[in-house]
């Protein structure tokens, strides 16, 4: 089983509002992110934090779980470790994702998902990163990030295994609310 954890649980402060919830293509941004995701056949875990009742009402209707991170303001491998806590047992991969990604598509999810090895990320700009997927013996070591640091440290350190899946699409995220 394949299962997508959609971080979703940033204060927002650089965009000004709970950019979760802004508009994108006439819904949520969240509930836009977290339909391409399960498009993909991935079982999708949003974690929610500073909004998490904002968040949770504009998901309200999907087949989704939400998992609240209590330290969400730690840092994005707090959160990540509180989705994992909400991975099902037996989950082979899980990408992990972010909610200001709404340029990724339903195959480009896909296209990691079948990328083989232990991770698969997003390449774009040179670099690789969100979104990303791990798989076993990864899965452990996500889950002993620091709570301040994100994923992408832990691409970076096993680069040699990293399968990286050409995505432009994920170098265009939404930080200010003009980048809609």
């Amino acid at each position: 089983m394949n299962v997508a954890l959609l971080l979703a649980a940033g204060a927002s402060t650089r965009f000004g509002s709970p950019k979760q919830v802004s508009s994108w293509r006439g819904e949520p941004l969240v509930a836009s992110v977290a339909k391409e995701l399960a498009a993909a056949g991935a079982r999708v875990v949003v974690v929610t934090g500073a909004h998490d009742a904002l968040v949770r009402r504009a998901l309200q209707g999907l087949d989704v779980d939400v998992c609240f991170a209590e330290r969400w303001a730690a840092g994005p491998g707090a959160s990540i470790k509180a989705g994992l806590s909400a991975v099902p047992k037996g989950a082979s991969a899980v990408l992990v994702t972010l909610c200001d990604l709404p340029h990724v598509t339903r195959e480009d999810y896909r296209r990691l998902l079948e990328a083989p090895g232990p991770l698969a990320a997003a390449a774009f700009d040179g670099t690789v990163g969100a979104p990303a997927v791990f798989r076993a013996p990864f899965l452990e070591r996500l889950a002993a990030l620091d709570d301040g640091a994100g994923a992408r440290r832990l691409l970076q350190a096993h680069r040699a295994l990293v399968t990286a899946v050409e995505c432009p699409a994920a170098a265009l995220d939404l930080d200010v609310p003009e980048a809609r």
